[in-house]
């Protein structure tokens, strides 16, 4: 007699394995485009020639953006670590105080750079 595969695991995919368009665009933007538009904000300033300008204000805006991203990944779409274990609050809290410590840092180097003239 021939054993059947459990046809439930083939090509059905389970409630954990689905993941809606809104959490995986949370994701991207608090993972990368969050990130990177405040780089590129960084590179903005640097090259600025004036006072503080209406890009700090879009600095801090992204990464409020990505704060507030990663704590509707895991409040409302089960967010994952990266060891795919659900995410808890106390994990975004990490992840706030280091994005918000390295934004401090980096908006104070990038200003630093520009107001020394080494760019």
């Amino acid at each position: 007699m021939m054993v059947q595969p459990d046809n439930s695991s083939q090509g059905q995919p389970t409630p954990e394995q689905t993941q809606s368009p809104a959490g995986c665009l949370l994701r991207l933007y608090w993972m990368i485009f969050g990130y990177l538009l405040a780089v590129l904000c960084g590179v903005s300033i640097v090259n600025h020639h004036g006072d503080f300008s209406f890009v700090d204000v879009i600095y801090w805006l992204a990464l409020g953006g990505v704060l507030l991203a990663r704590w509707v990944d895991i409040s409302r779409y089960q967010g994952t670590r990266t060891d795919g274990q659900p995410a808890t609050m106390r994990d975004w809290k990490v992840h706030a105080i280091l994005t918000v410590v390295g934004g401090v840092i980096g908006w104070v180097l990038i200003h630093w750079v520009r107001l020394s003239g080494w760019w």
